[in-house]
């Protein structure tokens, strides 16, 4: 049987942190399969590392506690795959909560697939707000919250949202780490994007775990234009970091976008608005970028 190692990298989230690892000792299959878990601290509060630490004290498994002083979400992860045992690595977010069978359907997904070396997971969002009407109309004009589900006859995938991935430990040996520059805590979004790139490149596949469920937490002050815009400002510093778009380039197609966003505020749905005025933010971001360099 492989041996699976579960990272979890959090900052100041004590109290998500005992809702996660509540939801991990629910685990079908947690006493058989034996994962490694490591916690991976980005230099929280002292008093969120003791909550933290009083949450992992009561779980039935062994769990490392890893403090990572090194600001951002991909030193923490990247230092947690350096300690860690296992043949694969399964990462979480902090603000997720997983399926009871979870744990089961990776150790199925890896044994029947010999063809994927790395897994993207279902991301759900939680009862009751998966049934509040005004929750749902918010996620669909922000789209801030992850959310990825795809019919169960859907194989490979070419990206990855790293809030419920897995990954064989080889493809780390091929492909490097996450890269550092990116994801919260440095340019802000876009370190699994990154990662997946490198991993298609190389030639390896991803598959999709349509078993593997997690729940995102939907935090309110997420699903506000000011997070709207905050976050695809992000998205635009982060994609330049990826790609290194031409300046002049980056101010036409803010252009373009801009007069589409004009032309859908008269005529076209709320869906089309909200797209054409992320990607305005999206490229004022990466001017922002271009200006900071």
């Amino acid at each position: 049987m492989a041996k699976f190692t579960i990272i979890i990298p959090t900052k100041d989230r004590g109290e998500l942190i005992k809702q996660l690892l509540d939801s991990l000792k629910k685990l079908r299959g947690l006493e058989t399969i034996k994962p490694e878990i490591i916690i991976g601290d980005n230099d929280s509060r002292p008093a969120i590392t003791e909550m933290v630490r009083r949450s992992a004290a009561g779980f039935p498994l062994p769990l490392r506690l890893l403090n990572v002083t090194t600001p951002g979400k991909c030193a923490v992860v990247n230092e947690a795959i350096r300690c860690a045992t296992g043949d694969i690595l399964a990462f979480l977010d902090d603000d997720v909560v997983v399926h009871e069978s979870w744990l089961e359907e990776l150790d199925i997904f890896f044994q029947d697939s010999g063809k994927y070396l790395a897994g993207q997971g279902v991301i759900r969002i939680p009862s009751p707000e998966d049934n509040d009407i005004e929750i749902l109309q918010l996620l669909q004009r922000y789209r801030t919250i992850p959310r990825l589900e795809f019919s169960s006859d859907v194989g490979e995938l070419r990206s990855l949202n790293g809030a419920n991935i897995a990954v064989r430990r080889q493809v780390f040996d091929r492909v490097g780490l996450f890269n550092e520059r990116l994801g919260p805590g440095a340019s802000g979004t876009s370190e699994d994007v990154e990662f997946a790139r490198r991993i298609v490149q190389a030639g390896i596949k991803i598959g999709y775990m349509s078993r593997a469920i997690v729940y995102h937490q939907v935090d309110r002050a997420r699903l506000t234009e000011a997070y709207f815009e905050s976050l695809h400002r992000r998205q635009g510093r982060s994609r330049f970091l990826l790609n290194h778009h031409n300046p002049v380039r980056v101010i036409f197609d803010l252009c373009r976008v801009s007069a589409q966003y004009g032309v859908y505020s008269i005529s076209g749905s709320e869906r089309d608005q909200y797209r054409s005025k992320g990607r305005i933010y999206h490229y004022l971001g990466m001017l922002q970028a271009i200006w900071n360099r």
